[in-house]
């Protein structure tokens, strides 16, 4: 079914079986956008973005049908039967996609980040592009996760285990002692808990003390890995723990419609892991290493961010011409400061 707004025109369709091998434009919406516009044969190349990954799929338009591509997007958004896709198209054969499920509610994640600091839990499957739901399949060892400390949880002395990292392990529907092990082997006693009312398992009373005496801060990503199941868990935090952020290349590329529109937006992924989903303010420096500040904004409910118009004489200085990609790189000016850098590294 196809639907439209001013500026971005939609159109959605429910899964049905067998919609791994091709999915169908409705008519109505093919017919105002795209039959005028193809040529060579009657086939194009689409680019699928949706939240959940940072990466850009091209998939193959045969008439009204997307063909050649499609059933990697779908596998690697855990789709299936029964889901609703909604299409938004931005400019330029780019559609934005965002999932639903049989519910009718957005589909999520688990290697997002959550405001509690659960950050995404590890696979050792090469397909790193890959997504899974919260509901979804397990990769192969789940003996891993990974937390991002913020100040709400260390305000709570709280941090919630994602989901699959739990009901893998046993550990929903309990309530006892966890240790955690730093990295040679010290321990801390804390308390796990199920919450009947969200379903999720956290640890709590301790996990501020564990920080604090571990030198860990706001902000800092940590590996821990289940080294023990049972009537009591344990948990070791890994050597690979990082103190700095992950995550803070991110390479961008310039379309049409961004400059139509005079839109660059930073991807969720990218400002949750982060930290800067409260930035209001970001300095941008060219190839040069000349500097020049500039806002961000909230652009829509899921947490993406939206740069100021200064990113515009940015692209320029930097040589970015339109359908070329470029990267950038995050960094903190101070450690002790809130402001931010986002650094040009190089075209791509």
């Amino acid at each position: 079914m196809a639907t439209s707004s001013p500026m971005n025109p939609h159109f959605f369709q429910p899964l049905l079986p067998g919609f791994h091998s091709h999915l169908n434009i409705p008519m109505a919406f093919f017919s105002k956008h795209f039959e005028q516009t193809q040529n060579h044969g009657n086939s194009a190349v689409v680019r699928l973005r949706s939240d959940a990954s940072d990466v850009t799929w091209e998939v193959k338009m045969d008439g009204r049908r997307l063909t050649q591509g499609w059933q990697k997007f779908a596998t690697s958004h855990d789709l299936r039967v029964g889901d609703i896709v909604i299409f938004r198209h931005d400019g330029d054969f780019l559609f934005h996609v965002s999932s639903f499920g049989p519910s009718c509610c957005e589909i999520r994640y688990n290697d997002n980040d959550d405001d509690d600091g659960v950050s995404f839990q590890l696979t050792t499957d090469s397909k790193k592009n890959q997504n899974t739901r919260d509901r979804g399949t397990l990769s192969d060892d789940n003996s891993y996760f990974v937390a991002r400390i913020t100040k709400s949880n260390l305000s709570l002395d709280v941090v919630h285990l994602p989901m699959d990292f739990a009901r893998s392990n046993g550990l929903t529907n309990r309530h006892c002692e966890i240790i955690l092990l730093n990295e040679e082997g010290k321990r801390w006693r804390l308390l796990m808990r199920h919450q009947k009312a969200s379903g999720r398992v956290c640890i709590r009373s301790g996990w501020k003390r564990f920080c604090n005496e571990n030198r860990r801060r706001a902000n800092d990503f940590l590996t821990f890995k289940l080294v023990k199941n049972g009537t009591t868990p344990v948990l070791q935090l890994c050597s690979s723990s990082s103190k700095t952020r992950p995550c803070r290349f991110l390479t961008l590329t310039l379309t049409p419609y961004n400059l139509k529109n005079s839109i660059l937006r930073l991807p969720v992924k990218f400002v949750k892991a982060n930290g800067i989903e409260n930035a209001r303010k970001i300095t941008l420096v060219d190839r040069y290493g000349n500097k020049k500040e500039t806002s961000l904004k909230q652009y829509d409910k899921y947490g993406r961010l939206s740069l100021g118009k200064e990113w515009k004489e940015f692209c320029e200085v930097n040589e970015v011409k339109t359908g070329e990609s470029f990267k950038l790189e995050l960094i903190k000016e101070k450690e002790d400061a809130a402001t931010h850098l986002l650094k040009f590294c190089s075209k791509v």
